[in-house]
């Protein structure tokens, strides 16, 4: 579900530098920490971490920078094992006051099966009374988050196996970022979180760790930045939750592509007659459906009509039911206008259609009239 990227986790040197952390599972709740007070003498002062994310083969990748103020504001000299932690993360680079450090690259502990954590350790001394910027950067590979919908399926979708390609839904993807780490430094410092997206994105978290739940926007301050929609949140080390969830979510379209319909049936009444349909279907948005279709009874009679209905979904085993209002054009015999209702019923790409023309007359010497036709219906 998501991509963990862990903070800076910085211990004495007589310490394993990953010790405190497990992660043996894909979810964020079980992630935990080993209780205790700090265990440097020296203390992170403020943290600012930055995400700048965008789409890169339908897959969303994310420039990282975490920045950590540090201090050592004690007499003595202080050798850190540190290391940076994350799945799925890539060109990890470490710099102090502008200085590279070396980096090494070791597998840790495995979240999930296919998911293993990368550890990127690095050495850090600070002389007494030593104050600096601690620089992380990177690139991260993000994953999306899979919400099921069970066994509801959007009308566009049910009539048209075949052919729809959607149902196009919101895409989310998910960053979880350990904030635990950074309580084993001294010092309570404020987080300063930034996320900078394209501006038809949206940044939430998660309500809880569950990722069948959609996020929220609550706690971001949000703004626009021409191209790009940046936001923003703080809160402070000491009462931030063991990680903190970033989730990307890219809108679904504004329509989705549906399919061809075939109808035969029947105009009822007097002068009843064979009558068949063919028409294109496409969703926008997702419960409106608009079609474009021509019926012919193959001797005298064409009829063209662009269509407009609510379509509910098909639940399991409960068809789709639709309404529809449309503006039918008798081409042949003659040109004439008119109204149609429409009233359908799909279970999958099969179902019945009866909708109701009536032609107003126009003119003096025409009459008005209407027909009622029924028409069994398949989508491809």
């Amino acid at each position: 579900m998501a991509v963990r990227l862990a903070s800076i986790v910085c211990l004495l040197a007589a310490l394993p530098a990953a010790a405190n952390v497990a992660a043996s599972t894909r979810t964020p709740a079980t992630l935990t920490l080993s209780s205790g007070t700090a265990r440097t003498r020296s203390e992170v002062l403020s943290e600012k971490l930055d995400f700048d994310c965008a789409e890169a083969e339908q897959e969303a990748v994310c420039r990282f920078e975490a920045r950590y103020r540090l201090r050592n504001g004690t007499s003595e000299a202080e050798v850190i094992d540190a290391a940076f932690l994350g799945v799925r993360t890539r060109e990890v680079r470490v710099r102090f006051d502008e200085e590279p450090l070396p980096v090494t690259e070791a597998q840790a502990d495995s979240v999930g099966p296919t998911s293993p954590v990368e550890r990127f350790g690095f050495i850090l001394t600070l002389p007494p009374g030593r104050e600096g910027e601690l620089v992380v950067r990177g690139l991260m590979q993000l994953e999306r988050r899979f919400l099921p919908s069970g066994y509801v399926w959007p009308a566009v979708k049910a009539r048209h196996v075949l052919l729809s390609s959607g149902p196009q839904r919101a895409t989310h993807w998910d960053i979880d970022y350990l904030l635990g780490p950074i309580r084993t430094w001294a010092g309570n410092p404020t987080l300063d979180v930034t996320v900078r997206v394209p501006s038809s994105w949206e940044v939430g978290s998660s309500p809880d760790a569950s990722a069948r739940t959609l996020p929220v926007a609550t706690g971001w301050r949000l703004r626009d930045e021409g191209e790009h929609m940046v936001a923003e949140r703080s809160l402070t080390a000491a009462s931030a939750p063991e990680w903190l969830n970033v989730t990307l979510t890219k809108p679904r379209p504004w329509w989705t592509p549906g399919g061809v319909q075939l109808g035969l049936g029947a105009r009822l009444g007097d002068g009843s007659r064979f009558m068949a349909r063919l028409g294109y279907q496409l969703a926008a948005p997702e419960s409106f459906l608009h079609s474009l279709s021509v019926e012919t009874d193959f001797r005298d009679q064409v009829v063209l009509t662009p269509l407009t209905q609510y379509a509910t979904p098909q639940v399991a085993i409960i068809p789709s039911l639709g309404l529809g209002l449309g503006l039918p054009v008798q081409v042949l015999p003659e040109v004439r206008p008119g109204l149609r209702l429409l009233a359908d019923l799909h279970f999958g790409p099969l179902g019945a259609a009866l909708s109701w023309d009536h032609y107003p007359a126009l003119r003096e010497g025409t009459d008005s009239f209407s027909r009622l036709i029924l028409l069994f219906q398949v989508g491809l």
